[in-house]
């Protein structure tokens, strides 16, 4: 039973029987799903003696991070179909609501109203979710698995708005079948040192396979490298000891015969003479006690034996934790925290409202601190309810002097609001988050550099989902304007932040984020180096313009173009592919700066006369969007934006007057193929930065690149220097700026 009823009677516990007497029973019909899958299952309430009246109301409430789908009761022939019965001489009819007089995270509401009668003892309401009795394919499931989804079951039986949970009800989400394959390996080894590549099977939405069983062929770019050439994989997770002896940097690749699959793993640099390694991770993430998903050991635990992470954190909204809450958060950092295995950070989010902040998340070098939140809103009472360390200013004056905590503003639900030039405190803001689940946010950066901010680039996942380290997109629902947390805003896989550390430690990581020697990907580990003089990204600096800026980059993909920025100024860009007779399109921008960021953008190009010959798709993270349709004379895609950029590359034989429609539902526009130059923009003023980009490219074939800029026509004064990648498959990585004074 659900403690609510025993406490509306008092300390003393009332006996179950009596409960289920009065006030009734309610059971489910199943204990596991498959994630993403269409699944029918039923909950049925048997009233109690007590009964229900005409008027009143139950309610089943979830978490409203999940993605599962939005139940509805018009179309028996969609998906999510539910309907509503009972045994009962009264009417019972159901509805979704979202924002039904629940706190978080009980977001998702089914309401049923019962009307003409009344219920008595002995009476079912029955409501079957996915009801295929007319067609409907079933409900989907969530996109990622849970050991246990919950229905919180509340009633009202005299219809006067007081609802008492009756029970929490729940099932467990299972992964599915396997569909591909992911290749982990170190970034940095030695010569002769024993280490592992690691292969996780994974399922349709990117989740870890809940079987897998195969036998893997497994390729090495070293030769001399001491491997087994095959491998007997019994478990979605499999472990191969290698160790590589020539120099330089390779790559693994993993067959399946079988299945037709191969995968090559991220780019490993072997070599004897390396000052530091590069290690991964995410350190902005929440489990299920406040608005995430799975307990905060499975979250840990994910995050080092799934998401492969070399280094974590666990950063819960501060309102929604009290003493108890952030004790059990201090006692996982230090649980899973393992040096030269992997590394914890103690941390919470400081989640003020934006106009005194925003979200800004606090890491700590120690354990034992105290918790320093902006209010206590959900675990506050009464006036005290708004009682914290807030605005923004009075954190920053807090911490004056301390060597030892870092704040991180982040584009969330909150965005955060960076302070005015007079006020910021270099020493401890060092990085500003630029890429989540919620997008991509390189406009955060450009203000910090802009406002005076000095600053690194971090990217992670911001994730909900139980998935530290590997999060996935959840499936999209319509846009939804209003103000809540919905699992649509999550709308692209994490990020990744490579740091640079000279050992896998907390010392060795805390001097790497208070230095800067850390860059942020879109997911994607891979390797990048800049230089200006002999000064690596982070440094702070004194150069002559005659310096070239250095970029050294070791994709997961063919990488298609390397940009040079100042700020927030693109000054230098670099087409890496192999010539011009291909078409790029890339739509890319945010909504708004607020808490919606996700813009539609399902769209279409058409050709007025000639032939397409073939599209290719990159940048589409959610497996259920990219190209859909292909004919001889126009493409349609689904896709989203949230600061993220995708597109698609075309292949035509067309005459130079033919026309090409580009449409998606904030720009309609029409050009001839003559009036294309190299790159063509038009820009959407509507929304933020939201644009399209035609380029005439060719095919990226490097994977390895190594290339310098010249700056000897730079201006003196101050500059803050910082490359980005862009890979074939619109994975992206963001050098941390070198801050360079010419003289």
């Amino acid at each position: 039973m659900s403690g609510s009823i025993q406490e509306l009677f008092g300390e003393e516990e009332t006996p179950e029987e009596e409960i289920e007497k009065h006030y009734g029973t309610v059971d489910i019909s199943t204990d596991e799903v498959t994630a993403g899958a269409y699944e029918t299952w039923t909950i049925t309430y048997t009233v109690g003696q007590f009964g229900f009246d005409d008027g009143t109301r139950m309610k089943v409430s979830t978490n409203q991070t999940s993605d599962w789908g939005r139940p509805q009761f018009d179309e028996p022939e969609e998906p999510n179909y539910c309907t509503v019965s009972t045994t009962g001489e009264a009417t019972v009819e159901g509805r979704w609501d979202r924002y039904y007089q629940n706190p978080k995270p009980w977001g998702d509401n089914v309401i049923i109203d019962t009307y003409d009668g009344y219920l008595e003892e002995g009476d079912e309401v029955t409501i079957t979710y996915g009801d295929r009795s007319e067609g409907s394919p079933g409900h989907r499931i969530q996109s990622f698995p849970e050991t246990a989804f919950h229905f919180m079951f509340q009633i009202d039986m005299q219809g006067t708005g007081d609802y008492v949970t009756l029970d929490e009800l729940e099932y467990e989400i299972f992964a599915g079948e396997p569909t591909s394959l992911q290749v982990f390996a170190p970034s940095v080894v030695q010569p002769g040192e024993q280490t592992e590549i690691v292969v996780r099977a994974l399922d349709y939405f990117g989740n870890t396979a809940r079987d897998f069983s195969s036998t893997l062929e497994v390729e090495l770019s070293d030769d001399e490298a001491d491997f087994v050439g095959t491998v007997d994989a019994d478990g979605p997770v499999t472990f191969i000891p290698v160790e590589f002896s020539s120099e330089g940097v390779h790559r693994v690749t993993v067959s399946d015969a079988d299945r037709d699959w191969s995968q090559t793993s991220n780019p490993l640099r072997c070599d004897p003479e390396s000052e530091h390694s590069i290690y991964w991770g995410d350190i902005h993430g929440q489990s299920g006690k406040t608005v995430g998903t799975g307990t905060i050991d499975e979250y840990f635990q994910f995050a080092r034996n799934e998401g492969m992470l070399d280094f974590s954190s666990h950063c819960a909204n501060d309102f929604q934790v009290d003493e108890d809450y952030w004790e059990e958060i201090k006692d996982a950092i230090e649980a899973y925290h393992e040096p030269g295995e992997h590394v914890t950070l103690l941390a919470n989010e400081w989640s003020s409202n934006t106009v005194s902040g925003g979200d800004q998340n606090v890491y700590y070098r120690n354990v034992d601190e105290p918790l320093v939140a902006s209010g206590s809103w959900q675990d506050g009472e009464g006036f005290n309810k708004h009682e914290g360390v807030y605005p923004i200013e009075n954190l920053y004056d807090y911490y004056e002097g301390r060597d030892d905590v870092l704040i991180f503003p982040h584009q969330g639900g909150r965005p955060a609001r960076l302070r005015d030039p007079d006020t910021i405190d270099t020493d401890l803001t060092t990085f500003v988050e630029i890429n989540s689940i919620w997008g991509v946010f390189e406009w955060l950066g450009h203000e910090a550099i802009e406002r005076g901010y000095k600053v690194g680039f971090s990217c992670g996942s911001d994730d909900h989902t139980g998935r530290l380290g590997a999060a996935r997109p959840t499936s999209q629902f319509e846009v939804d304007e209003k103000a809540n947390l919905q699992a649509a805003d999550f709308n692209v896989k994490g990020g990744l932040m490579g740091a640079k550390m000279e050992a896998l430690d907390r010392d060795s990581l805390w001097e790497s984020l208070s230095e800067r020697r850390a860059y942020g990907t879109t997911g994607e580990r891979m390797l990048l180096d800049v230089d200006l003089d002999g000064n690596d990204m982070g440094a702070d600096v004194t150069v002559d313009s005659a310096a070239p800026f250095s970029v050294e980059a070791y994709g997961t993909s063919p990488i298609k173009r390397i940009d040079l920025f100042d700020g927030a100024e693109m000054i230098d860009s670099v087409d890496l592919t192999d010539g011009n007779d291909l078409l790029e399109f890339t739509w890319s921008g945010a909504r708004s700066k607020n808490r919606h960021k996700v813009l539609q953008a399902d769209g279409s190009l058409s050709l007025s006369k000639g032939i397409i010959n073939d599209a290719t798709e990159f940048g589409f993270d959610h497996p259920d969007q990219g190209i859909t349709r292909v004919s001889s004379n126009a493409i349609e895609w689904d896709s989203t934006i949230s600061g993220n950029y995708l597109g698609i590359k075309v292949d035509l034989d067309a005459p130079d007057d033919a026309k090409l429609a580009f449409s998606v539902p904030f720009l309609d526009e029409t050009f001839e193929l003559d009036e294309l130059d190299d790159e063509m923009i038009v820009e959407i003023e509507e929304y933020l930065g939201v644009q399209l980009a035609v380029r005439r490219v060719g095919e990226a074939t490097e994977t390895d690149v190594e290339l310098e800029f010249d700056l000897s026509d730079q201006s003196s004064g101050e500059h803050a220097y910082y490359a980005r990648v862009i890979q074939e498959d619109g994975g992206m990585a963001w050098s941390s700026p070198i801050y360079a004074t010419i003289e």
